[in-house]
């Protein structure tokens, strides 16, 4: 059995040696440290890099997007390279779900042949599909492809060697002008791309209103008009770099040149990427597809997204062209005993087979060691004063049962405000915060040495966490976690429910809100022998008709309580 990653996980010997030649000149020091660091990373992998000095970023030490592999003059000792193919010997492959369909994009060059996958987590399919399939364009995507081969410099010694090269094979040409004409226009291209952006910015969002924000537009030509110029300048400035290339590009070099020569090849293609998905962004109009803006939170623009709405027969497609055998395994596939919504999200009816289904019985025996308490009395949770309850509930049950505790947000605003308003309670443990600078990971091995302590987690706490035992023994919801109505995607996926006389709180909003509830209490019970209590505060389950079917999700039977003493007492009673 091996593990597989994308290759952005990967060190590229070839970029990193680039890399630490390109900065020697101007700190040796710095550039000894990174070559230090690389050598003590265990087997190439970016995650298991050291420290790193403060002026490197990892990305630019990691495997391209293009890459010639085994032609590399580095591939004996490329990670990517050893990784595929310890890959390839294996009998079983340990994969995300990413990758999966990167290998079927490519047409399995990346895994290799195979007839049987088992997707865990599978409710993530759709999404992993769908981001798989997205165009995006950042702010600084020019200065990242750029920065490999940045500064471009007469005196450097690699493009010394390159330029002696070419000068070999043309001595008419002027070196020095070359180079301070591929350096100028590289800068134009860097100035052209950022443009775009701030004049974007300028247009849409002058008064950085849409701070933080995602907004959907419906027809690219229509919705940067007035950037046609800027556009125009990026696209034309682009082909202007990538021609004055060609000449380094096309002259044979000696060994010694050949890895540079190479990343200037990649930087040619990536640049092109670049400028096609541009093109694709600027003139989207696509009733398949939805694109967005997104906001930074100094209301500067951030990216330029595209995404299909639908992924249900290219999944179909991939299923029929790759596997003999496929399956998918989640705690969260079944609602209301059927798999209709997943097999539909992921077209499943299109397949010529028919799925054999199975909803296995529960390892856990959660009414005897879960409670879930229903308490409803807070009022609106969108409405003023509820981050204050909620966290007058948390601060009471964790002085009285003196346990561990997670709360799970759907919003970084209650998620602050509650925070806030817990510091008053004088609580013996720590309080640990999502979304202040700390890593999930580094939020978790907190809780786990705590006793007592409460982590407000939001969004990916909801799932892919581990805390068995009395490492966490209390959950609370205080919100139910439907999806944002404005996001771009919840939104046109609507609009188009709607088109076809559906319901999108059927049909959308609940499915997903109870998968989600399902995946937020299943981090509770991780073990036979653990107990808990989930305590649930949203009043809509109370004045809401979708109550019911909510609550009839859940792995144990709900219990209203209707004051604060009978959750602490009740939770007091449970975990003895």
């Amino acid at each position: 059995a091996e593990r597989l990653m994308g290759r952005e996980n990967y060190l590229c010997t070839r970029r990193t040696v680039s890399f630490i030649i390109g900065r020697a000149d101007d700190d040796h020091e710095m550039a000894l440290a990174l070559a230090l660091s690389v050598a003590l990373c265990d087997g190439g992998i970016v995650a298991s890099l050291p420290e790193l000095p403060d002026c490197v970023n990892p990305a630019s030490l990691t495997a391209p997007p293009r890459c010639s592999m085994n032609a590399c003059r580095y591939a004996g000792s490329c990670p990517l390279i050893k990784a595929r193919k310890r890959a390839r010997q294996a009998g079983i492959l340990l994969v995300n779900h990413a990758l999966v369909m990167t290998d079927y994009r490519q047409g399995g060059t990346v895994l290799g042949p195979y007839k049987r996958v088992i997707f865990d987590e599978a409710h993530h399919l759709e999404r992993s599909v769908m981001e798989n399939l997205s165009v995006r364009a950042s702010g600084d995507d020019v200065e990242r492809i750029l920065e490999p081969v940045w500064p471009i410099k007469k005196d450097q010694e690699r493009w010394k060697f390159l330029l002696n090269e070419l000068e070999a094979c043309d001595p008419s040409i002027d070196r020095v002008g070359f180079l301070e004409g591929l350096s100028q226009s590289a800068m134009t291209l860097r100035e052209a791309f950022v443009g775009i952006f701030r004049s974007i910015q300028s247009s849409l969002n002058p008064d950085g209103e849409l701070a933080n924000m995602k907004t959907r537009y419906l027809d690219g030509e229509e919705t940067f008009a007035d950037e046609r110029e800027n556009i125009r300048g990026f696209l034309l400035n682009s082909n202007m770099f990538t021609e004055l290339l060609k000449p380094i590009l096309e002259i044979k070099v000696a060994s010694a040149v050949q890895p540079f020569q190479q990343e200037l090849a990649f930087l040619k293609d990536e640049i092109g990427a670049l400028s096609d998905g541009i093109r694709f962004l600027v003139t989207g109009r696509d009733e398949d597809s939805v694109f967005w803006l997104e906001w930074g939170r100094d209301g500067s623009l951030g990216k330029i997204c595209g995404s299909p709405l639908k992924v249900d027969r290219l999944f179909a497609d991939y299923l029929e062209e790759t596997c003999e055998t496929a399956v998918f395994t989640s705690a969260t596939l079944v609602q209301g005993g059927s798999f209709q919504y997943f097999n539909e999200r992921l077209g499943l009816r299109y397949l010529d087979r028919k799925p054999v289904e199975l909803v296995a019985p529960n390892a856990f025996r959660y009414d005897e060691n879960c409670l879930i308490l229903l308490a409803t009395w807070l009022g609106d949770p969108n409405g003023k004063g509820f981050g204050e309850g909620v966290a007058g509930v948390v601060g009471r049950i964790v002085q009285d049962t003196g346990c561990s505790t997670m709360v799970l947000f759907t919003s970084y605003r209650l998620c602050f405000s509650t925070a806030g308003f817990l510091r008053d309670h004088e609580l013996a443990g720590p309080v640990l915060v999502q979304g202040l600078g700390e890593s999930r990971e580094t939020l978790s091995e907190k809780l786990r040495r705590s006793r007592g302590g409460v982590l407000l987690g939001v969004a990916s706490f909801w799932e892919g966490v581990d805390f068995p035992g009395d490492e966490l023994e209390i959950l609370v919801i205080p919100k139910l976690p439907f999806p944002v109505p404005t996001e771009p995607i919840v939104q046109a996926r609507s609009q188009k429910l709607r088109a076809l006389g559906e319901d999108p709180f059927e049909k959308l909003f609940l499915p997903e809100a109870i998968l989600r509830l399902r995946q937020g209490v299943g981090r509770l019970i991780r073990r036979k022998r653990d107990r808990g209590v989930v305590i649930i505060l949203d009043s809509r389950l109370d004045r809401r008709p979708y109550g019911d079917r909510i609550l009839s999700s859940m792995p144990s039977r709900a219990i209203r309580v209707e004051t604060i003493d009978e959750i602490s007492s009740r939770s007091i009673a449970w975990l003895k």
